[in-house]
C-alpha cells in the first residue's frame, strides 16, 4: 500500500535534487520541472494505490435506509472488499428510513449515510446539516402495486397505500402517484406507514393495505401474489435522488480526508456490480434474502443499467423535488441546494481518471 510518506520523501528528493543540479539562471524552469514532477507524484499515487486514510486506525459507521436493489452497490463494496482496499475499515448496518439514518448520522454514530428521497431537504430546512457527496442512482424506479380489482382512481379511493416511513421515498412515490391520477392524499386514500419493503409485503399479503410501493425486486414478489401494477414510475420523465451518500456538515469539515477513499470504495462496488453478475447476484442474495434466480437476473439488469458511473448527484431532481415540498411546506423554498451538495469529491475522481480506468 502507498503512503503520503513516499509522496512527501519523493517531493523532498526532488527539491535538493533542484537545488543542487540546476544551473544558475535557470530558476524559473527548474520551478516549472519541480511543478510538473510534483503534479505526476500526485496523480501517480492516485493511481497506483489505495487512499491512505486515517480510518486506517480507526472503523467508520455506515448505514443504509433500505432493503432495495438500489443499496446493492455498497453491499457490492463491501463484500468485494473495496473499503479495506482504500484503507477504510467499515462496519456496514442498515437503518430503515432515510429521516432515521439522519437523526443517527446528527448524533455522531453514522459517519456515511446511505439514503435517498426527500430527506435530504427536510433535514436542511433551517440550517445545512446534512450534505449530499455522491448520487447513485438519479432515477424513480418505484412500483405501484395493488389488488387485482384495482384499476382507475375510482378504485383507488378509500384504499389504504402501504409505505415504509411518511417522509420517505416511498411516501413520496405514493403522494406523487396519487396527483397524476388527480387524487388526495389527504381526502381519497389512506397512507399507512409500515417500517419497511419486506413489511409493506406483508401488508398487501395480509390484506391490512390494497396498494403497496415498492421498488425491485420486491414488486416481482408483489407480482407473484397476484398484485399488479398501477404505475411505474421509472417510465416518467424525471429526475430523481433516489439513492445517494451522504454525511453531516460537521463530518465534512473534520473528516473530509475519509470521503475520497470512501467514494472510491464506492465507485468500484458499483464497477463491480455492473461487470460481474455471477458476483453481484450472489451479494443481492445474501441481503435480499432472495433465492429465485429470475428476481436476481430481473434486479440486476435493472440497476446494473441505472447505476452511475461517475456519481453526480443531479441537481435538477433536487431542484424538483424542493418546488413540489414547497408547495406544502413554503419553508422549504428557501433551501438552497449549492449548499447541500459537494460533488467535487466525485469530480476529483473523475477528472484524475480514476473512473474511467475501471471501465477499459
Amino acid at each position: 500500500m502507498f503512503h503520503f510518506s513516499f509522496l512527501t520523501e519523493s517531493i523532498s528528493s526532488l527539491a535538493v535534487f533542484d537545488r543542487w543540479s540546476s544551473p544558475p539562471g535557470r530558476g524559473v524552469q527548474s520551478r516549472l520541472n519541480r511543478t510538473v514532477l510534483c503534479s505526476f507524484l500526485v496523480t501517480a499515487l492516485f493511481f497506483l494505490g489505495p487512499f491512505p486514510s486515517l480510518a486506517q486506525e480507526t472503523r467508520i459507521r455506515a448505514a443504509y435506509s433500505a432493503i432495495s436493489g438500489s443499496m446493492a452497490w455498497v453491499w457490492t463494496a463491501q463484500e468485494g472488499g473495496y473499503f479495506d482496499r482504500h484503507g477504510l475499515k467499515v462496519d456496514l448496518v442498515y437503518i430503515g428510513g432515510t429521516a432515521q439514518l439522519f437523526q443517527s448520522m446528527l448524533a455522531g454514530e453514522i459517519a456515511f449515510g446511505i439514503g435517498g428521497g426527500p430527506s435530504i431537504i427536510n433535514a436542511n430546512i433551517q440550517r445545512t446539516s446534512i450534505v449530499g457527496v455522491a448520487g447513485t442512482l438519479n432515477r424513480m424506479i418505484m412500483k405501484i402495486m395493488a389488488a387485482p380489482q384495482i384499476k382507475s382512481p375510482a378504485d383507488v379511493r378509500g384504499k389504504r397505500i402501504a409505505v415504509t416511513r411518511y417522509g420517505t421515498i416511498t411516501d413520496f412515490s405514493a403522494r406523487l402517484f396519487l396527483k397524476k391520477w388527480g387524487l388526495s392524499p389527504e381526502k381519497d386514500a389512506v397512507i399507512l406507514q409500515v417500517g419497511s419493503i419486506p413489511n409493506v409485503l406483508a401488508s398487501l399479503r395480509s390484506g391490512t393495505s390494497q396498494i403497496g410501493v415498492l421498488s425491485p425486486p420486491a414488486h416481482l414478489q408483489a407480482e407473484k401474489m397476484g398484485f399488479s401494477e398501477l404505475m411505474d414510475l421509472s417510465k416518467e420523465e424525471i429526475y430523481y435522488p433516489y439513492t445517494y451518500v451522504a454525511v453531516s456538515a460537521g463530518f465534512l469539515e473534520k473528516n473530509r480526508n475519509s470521503i475520497p477513499p470512501f467514494l472510491a470504495a464506492a465507485v468500484e462496488g458499483i464497477h463491480r456490480f455492473k461487470t460481474d453478475k455471477t458476483f453481484a447476484k450472489k451479494v443481492m442474495a445474501k441481503y435480499l434474502r432472495i433465492e429465485d434466480d429470475k428476481l436476481l437476473e430481473e434486479t440486476h439488469q435493472l440497476f446494473s443499467e441505472l447505476f452511475e458511473t461517475a456519481p453526480y448527484i443531479k441537481r435538477e431532481g433536487l431542484i424538483s423535488l424542493v418546488q413540489i415540498l414547497a408547495e406544502k411546506d413554503p419553508k422549504v423554498a428557501a433551501v438552497r441546494i449549492d449548499s447541500i451538495v459537494e460533488d467535487r469529491f466525485v469530480r476529483e475522481l473523475e477528472m484524475n481518471g480514476f473512473i474511467k480506468n475501471l471501465y477499459r
